[in-house]
């Protein structure tokens, strides 16, 4: 990998970061269970002490406003 792909590389990962960090405590926290550490709604929902409905919710709020957000900031 050269130094210009290691700088978007990089860039785009701030990016990421930072539109997580954006997002409320509760779906952040949910968002980063699922994708990153694999769980599943369920799993999350026991793990936390929340209903599966509510788990679930956070994270698809969670990847709608990290989508909208990422979408905006392409746009610009």
């Amino acid at each position: 990998m050269g130094p210009e792909e290691r700088s978007v590389m990089l860039e785009d990962s701030k990016r990421l970061r930072d539109a997580i960090a954006a997002l409320p405590h509760e779906q952040a926290r949910a968002l980063v269970l699922a994708v990153f550490y694999g769980l599943t709604a369920l799993e999350i929902s026991e793990s936390e002490g929340i209903p599966l409905g509510t788990a679930k919710t956070r994270i698809r709020a969670a990847m709608l406003r990290l989508r909208a957000k990422l979408v905006v900031d392409d746009e610009r």
